[in-house]
């Protein structure tokens, strides 16, 4: 199998199972009577969510293969390179930019107070775990963050800003 077509498949495998899963509920669901076809019917559409949600997270994923590798465990988002690296919590997140490179590919940049922005390039190895990360974050509009991401854009680009209250 071609490298890519392989890379391909293995970025939408959860999208495919997703999909296998709702055509069997929906099999079931139209081959059975009385109460299970209520069960089967309530079963095929939380396959149908979960397949969005694999459809968006495929969409977000840009295949990895990328400078450096990310981590997220227990509110705090590490990345680590050879050359740079940090750490940021996500509870002080307070702006989520995307920043082009001039290569065709693009940097996540986390700002958080009182540090230096944390910079991860889109392709690193494991960003893919950004994903919850960023639509955990409130307001985020996921649409434009996963528009933005497929047209690498040609200059950077806020994705989230945290809300801050006015006092009068």
């Amino acid at each position: 199998m071609r490298p890519e077509v392989k890379t391909m498949l293995w970025r939408w495998r959860e999208v495919v199972v997703a999909l296998i899963v709702v055509a069997l509920m929906a099999l079931w669901a139209f081959s059975s009577y009385g109460i299970m076809r209520w069960v089967a019917l309530g079963f095929t559409a939380l396959a149908v969510i979960f397949a969005v949600a694999a459809i968006l997270r495929a969409r977000f994923n840009r295949g990895g293969g990328g400078f450096g590798a990310v981590e997220v465990d227990e509110g705090v988002v590490s990345f680590f390179s050879p050359l740079t690296g940090g750490q940021v919590e996500i509870e002080a997140l307070t702006s989520v930019l995307l920043i082009p490179t001039g290569k065709g590919q693009a940097h996540w940049q986390l700002d958080v107070p009182g540090q230096a922005p944390l910079t991860i390039p889109v392709n690193a190895h494991g960003a893919e775990a950004l994903f919850d990360v960023f639509v955990s974050l409130d307001g985020l509009d996921t649409e434009k963050m996963l528009r933005q991401i497929k047209q690498t854009p040609d200059h950077p680009v806020v994705i989230w800003r945290k809300r801050t209250a006015v006092l009068h």
